[in-house]
């Protein structure tokens, strides 16, 4: 985020080249962010299909959620260093009320939208309801028992990230 806030708020002449005289100078950012983040376990169970459905490989487990820990240390440093405005989304949250978040979304990015363009949106999209509910079914049959140490060893981890999800689902 970091570096494409730099790169998007660069002062650029007219000629396409870097106005190094005023790189320094306070500027209207052009930039704003949205983290969009999901449950930790959701999020290593849709992960790991999408390895093993679309690129045919397989990730342990511990190492996709070591991936995950990483990513959102990453985005929450990268949130300190900012000029630009952040706005975090939990995939849940969106899922749950989709009209709400979108609206929220709309009014971060400073996006006309009254209630018939933001049901126009939705009206458009593929059924979002209830992304995780497969993963933590999974998780509770047998997930839980053979990847439930994980999750114990690397809690603090995710606890201190301060995303807000419960890890105890079943």
């Amino acid at each position: 985020s970091t570096f494409l806030e730099g790169l998007y708020n660069m002062p650029v002449k007219e000629d396409g080249t870097v106005d190094l005289d005023n790189a320094k100078k306070p500027r209207r950012l052009a930039t704003k962010f949205i983290y969009v983040t999901r449950h930790p376990i959701a999020n290593i169970y849709a992960t790991d299909k999408f390895v093993r459905d679309a690129m045919g490989g397989n990730i342990d487990f511990e190492i996709l959620l070591k991936n995950y820990i990483a990513l959102h240390k990453y985005m929450k440093m990268d949130e300190k260093e900012l000029e630009s405005p952040v706005m975090w989304v939990h995939l849940e949250d969106f899922t749950s009320d989709p009209f709400q978040v979108l609206t929220q979304v709309f009014q971060f990015l400073n996006v006309a939208a009254n209630e018939a363009v933001v049901k126009h949106v939705l009206d458009n999209m593929a059924d979002i309801t209830g992304p995780n509910a497969k993963y933590f079914k999974l998780w509770c049959k047998e997930g839980i028992t053979k990847y439930g140490h994980l999750m114990q060893k690397y809690a603090e981890e995710l606890n201190v990230l301060e995303l807000g999800y419960d890890l105890d689902i079943c």
